[in-house]
């Protein structure tokens, strides 16, 4: 599959054109960039919430013929549209796509789906505060999807190894992350993770609380701007999407100092 341009690439710190383009275009997903120079030949990558592909065919061609990605999706929608991305793009010999939503526990949980174009999201346990009620608005059908722990995904599957895990589910992110803690403390991957109150307050949660739960496991927490990598203490206001890197091992992209 051939990749963006070769400018996206900076490794001095500072932004290429293309970035410094992308950056004015507030609903694109700059992490792609980042993730461009985070995955390697042969590594093992995982997406949660796969959703439009993007994110897994980004991995799919840094982990090449000897790599795997595994990609879970719990919308039939989606994960149909997916399917054909793979095979359209001949990537079925290092990707393979799980209809699941990952969680604490093995189960079901109802899924949310908007009729309007827009992201699906689960039931939360939280109140119908302000700052989540106009999802409960918006039309929507509801299906039942299976649920199930990441750590027993990969022990089912047997890796030996998982380099990165990228994690975007919209107010779900601690509830997977209690399901991955074994993965977290033995295979130490890079995790690029969505973080934001207005999503976790589904669960009651805060984006303070994800990045907190992720740095409980032994990693340092990065944003990605402009080229480079920018250590924070906690959440950022305006910003959910994240970098923990293992507390053993140095940041794989230039940090601004």
């Amino acid at each position: 599959m051939a990749g963006p341009a070769r400018d996206d690439r900076s490794d001095d710190g500072r932004p290429s054109p293309l970035e410094r383009a992308v950056d004015r275009i507030p609903f694109l997903e700059k992490e792609l960039f980042l993730l461009r120079r985070l995955v390697r030949p042969g590594q093992v990558c995982l997406d949660v919430g796969a959703a439009g592909g993007a994110h897994l065919l980004v991995m799919a061609a840094g982990v090449g013929p000897t790599g795997r990605v595994l990609g879970f999706e719990p919308r039939p929608g989606s994960l149909s549209m997916l399917r054909r991305l793979v095979r359209m793009t001949r990537l079925d010999d290092r990707v393979r796509l799980y209809q699941v939503a990952l969680s604490d526990a093995a189960g079901t949980l109802p899924l949310r789906i908007p009729v309007v174009p827009t992201r699906a999201h689960f039931h939360g346990s939280a109140p119908d505060r302000s700052a989540t009620a106009a999802f409960a608005r918006l039309p929507h059908r509801e299906i039942v999807v299976p649920t199930r722990r990441l750590d027993d995904v990969v022990t089912d599957e047997g890796l030996e190894r998982v380099d990165l895990l990228k994690c975007d589910v919209e107010g779900a992110e601690l509830k997977v992350l209690a399901g991955a803690a074994q993965v977290l403390q033995d295979h130490r991957p890079l995790v690029v993770l969505e973080a934001d109150d207005l999503h976790q307050a589904r669960e009651n949660a805060t984006g303070a609380d994800v990045l907190a739960a992720v740095a409980a496991h032994g990693y340092r927490v990065y944003r990605y701007r402009r080229g480079a990598l920018e250590t924070v203490d906690g959440p950022v206001p305006g910003e959910d999407d994240y970098l923990f890197v293992p507390e053993e091992r140095p940041a794989p992209v230039a940090v601004r100092r």
